[in-house]
């Protein structure tokens, strides 16, 4: 009995010291996916033949939440293409990720802009079942 409790402290005082550094590791490893699959969906839309290396794409995911950012270099693009991201990433973006696109919109005055296009909200759904008219 006493060897059993020795061996019940030793494993909760494991547990105790790795634990929280395992569930770290498993909320980053998480978050690096949740960023990976954000990033591929991006660059779907932008193909290097369209955009050479006239665009820099940048996205961060936040840790204990669903909320990202996808940031869009876009200063050696042109107004249209510009405003073609916009339309492209805002319709196809998933809720909770915002975008921010770097550009200048007109050539001859080549101060910067910055849009930031809020993240669309899900749909909100009825916190009871009653409240659901028919």
């Amino acid at each position: 009995m006493e060897a059993l409790m020795q061996v019940g402290g030793f494993v909760l005082m494991v547990r105790m010291t790795y634990g929280p550094v395992v569930a770290l590791l498993g909320l980053l490893n998480l978050r690096d996916h949740r960023q990976s699959r954000l990033l591929g969906s991006v660059m779907q839309w932008f193909p290097p033949r369209e955009f050479g290396g006239r665009l820099a794409v940048q996205v961060r995911c936040a840790l204990l939440s669903p909320r990202s950012v996808v940031t869009l270099d876009m200063r050696a693009c042109s107004r249209e293409e510009i405003w073609q991201a916009v339309a492209r990433l805002s319709r196809s973006l998933p809720p909770g990720v915002r975008v921010l696109v770097d550009g200048t919109i007109d050539p001859q005055c080549p101060a910067p802009v910055t849009l930031a296009i809020p993240g669309r909200r899900p749909l909100a759904r009825p916190s009871h079942p009653s409240a659901v008219t028919r």
